[in-house]
């Protein structure tokens, strides 16, 4: 199932600073404590998107080690380039997670994906060509939305489209755990997984708004139904657009040594 998309500039940049101003819980700094434990001497990350964790990879390489960041969206890697002009040892790739890694058997000793492995089309394809190109010893992070993210955002947009949370939408949700980790516990040495309770609280209506007219569920209901801004802040309900839970999957695994 490809459940890929192509994101509308400035939008995925939108969410980012929600989850900064907005979460309880900043899986940022999860990143950077796993990934701050050592140093590494290459960093794949696949679904790399505009680089907003590349800089955390950066900073705790070798003396000679490198970043791969890898995304199938152009506009994309444009942007995690003006990020980091002067970075060293970072390569940006344009390619889809759906095609052969263009790399040898065991070259990372950490391969990341953020909010992006389960647009997959074959997970087992693409996850043995992860395990493919991981070190023997090496590790695997994966974080994706559980079935239970967002429900708050559904609600929402049934309230104010009529329609119900699609099974496109459904499955993007629970795929992660539903599909890849079973995979990952098959062709690892090691799997862990944990569920993390994380949430936004938003300041105010037009907070909310801006995080829904960002998101996929947006463009693929509301906007298409060319729903006016008006029609949105009348949905809005006194206390509806306050929390909103973003609870995350979280598997990390080892390749055999």
């Amino acid at each position: 199932m490809d459940l890929s998309f192509q994101e509308i500039e400035g939008r995925l940049a939108n969410r980012i600073r929600a989850h900064k101003l907005f979460a309880n819980f900043d899986i940022n700094s999860w990143i950077a404590d796993f990934v701050g434990e050592k140093h590494w001497d290459a960093v794949l990350d696949v679904g790399c998107g505009n680089g907003n964790h590349l800089g955390i990879y950066l900073q705790h390489l070798t003396d000679t080690g490198r970043v791969v960041g890898l995304d199938r969206d152009v506009a994309l890697l444009e942007e995690a380039d003006a990020r980091y002009p002067d970075a060293v040892g970072l390569e940006l790739l344009a390619q889809s997670m759906d095609q052969p890694l263009p790399f040898a058997d065991n070259t990372f000793d950490l391969v990341m994906s953020l909010f992006a492995i389960y647009n997959a089309k074959d997970p087992a394809a693409t996850l043995r060509e992860i395990h493919r190109v991981t070190r023997r010893g090496g590790q695997l992070v994966l974080v994706g939305s559980t079935i239970n993210n967002a429900n708050e955002l559904f609600e929402f947009n049934e309230r104010l489209t009529g329609q119900r949370i699609d099974e496109r939408t459904k499955a993007r949700s629970g795929r992660l755990a539903d599909e890849f980790l079973p995979v990952v516990r098959e062709l690892f040495h090691e799997c862990n997984d944990e569920v993390l309770a994380s949430y936004l609280t938003f300041p105010n209506r037009d907070e909310f708004l801006r995080y829904y007219c960002s998101t996929l569920l947006y463009e693929e209901t509301a906007e298409r139904m060319r729903f006016s801004r008006a029609d949105l802040e009348a949905a809005c309900t006194a206390t509806n657009w306050e929390r909103l839970s973003k609870e995350v999957l979280v598997i990390t695994a080892r390749k055999a040594p």
